[in-house]
């Protein structure tokens, strides 16, 4: 299982914002302004939580939640 407040915390260390911006109802869109940051964001957190998405899995992200989600859904199965 995913800590998911450890996500949250790196979601917010990746995005430079006040950890309690990120809950899981927060739209990443209005969280992140540049698509190369949300690119930067999704490969710290496939690294710090040893996970692979690919762009069918992150189709329909739109919250933090349905990130942390598909980060669970997508673990490597020795982590």
């Amino acid at each position: 299982m995913l800590d998911r407040s450890a996500v949250k915390f790196k979601i917010a260390s990746v995005l430079q914002v006040q950890p309690e911006l990120i809950v899981e109802e927060a739209i990443l869109n209005e969280l992140v302004v540049d698509s190369f940051i949300l690119v930067d964001l999704v490969i710290e957190l496939q690294e710090e939580f040893s996970c692979r998405l690919n762009q069918e899995n992150l189709k329909s992200v739109r919250t933090v939640g349905d990130l942390i989600q598909q980060l669970e859904l997508h673990r490597f199965a020795a982590a």
